[in-house]
């Protein structure tokens, strides 16, 4: 009987001592994955750093540049490719833009307050509506600041043709920023919970690859159209990824600070109404 106690509680006692390995072990995982996350986004935002300085002294285009949009307009697309190319440009224009990101706002916080008259927290609703549209709109303005910093003309030359004459500075390209952050940010949102709980999640399928595909094409319908050199587009993509980062980053942060705060608030809350 004694022994079979004292195995008991050494089985125990093993189980405890491997189940504090195996979580020290994944904090070290999690936190030499962030390490390398946060490496790599320095590395990126150097990265755009000099590339900006680069471009701001010499704005003309390069070799590279001008015969990569000669190439690309002189291709003979079929009306069932260049169609969805074109419509990617239209769609990321400021009014439908601004369009889809007062949609999302006003859709997401009605049902978060639907959800708080019925009991529940409204904070993943509130937090995600912020994020995805003021959010999205924020990191389109600080796209705008480095534009108007490095201040390089639109594609002008008589060698390309020019589809629609903007004044917008051309570097980086707004259109590939905003679509990397925000079709890359509903990406996320949508392989992350409840989401991914969801029983009918197939549903979005379509809706991912159209993002995915809007993400692609952006860049190849804003050099194709003379709207923005090679280089504008390159670095479009790599503003909108530092972007994308951090705004998950944040997004994952404030959701987690509102619900550990609103979880101790209503710990707190039966203690302060029972009778002293």
């Amino acid at each position: 009987m004694d022994g079979s106690t004292d195995l008991q509680g050494k089985k125990a006692l093993g189980d405890t001592i491997l189940a504090a390995s195996s979580k020290q072990q994944n904090a070290h995982v999690a936190h030499t994955r962030q390490i390398i996350a946060f490496t790599l986004w320095a590395v990126g935002f150097v990265l755009l750093l000099v590339a900006s300085v680069i471009v701001r002294f010499h704005p003309a285009p390069w070799p590279v540049e001008l015969q990569t949009t000669i190439t690309l307009q002189y291709l003979q697309l079929w009306s069932a490719l260049s169609t969805p190319i074109v419509l990617a440009s239209i769609v990321d224009n400021v009014l439908p833009s601004a369009i889809s990101l007062i949609a999302w706002f006003v859709g997401l916080s009605l049902i978060g307050v639907f959800v708080w008259r019925r009991g529940g927290s409204p904070i993943l609703w509130f937090v995600t509506a912020s994020f995805i549209s003021p959010g999205t709109a924020v990191a389109d303005g600080l796209n705008w600041i480095i534009g108007f910093s490095v201040a390089r003309p639109r594609p002008s030359s008589p060698l390309i043709h020019v589809y629609m004459h903007e004044t917008v500075p051309s570097f980086p390209s707004g259109h590939v920023e905003n679509d990397v952050v925000y079709y890359g940010f509903l990406l996320y949102l949508s392989f992350t919970k409840p989401v991914s709980e969801w029983r009918y999640r197939w549903v979005l399928i379509p809706f991912q690859l159209y993002a995915v595909l809007n993400i692609l094409l952006i860049g190849y319908s804003r050099v194709y159209e003379g709207s923005h050199w090679l280089i504008d587009v390159l670095a479009g993509y790599l503003t909108g990824a530092l972007l994308l980062v951090l705004l998950i980053f944040l997004y994952r942060w404030t959701l987690e600070m509102l619900t550990k705060r609103r979880a101790r608030r209503l710990s707190v809350q039966p203690l302060q109404a029972q009778p002293a």
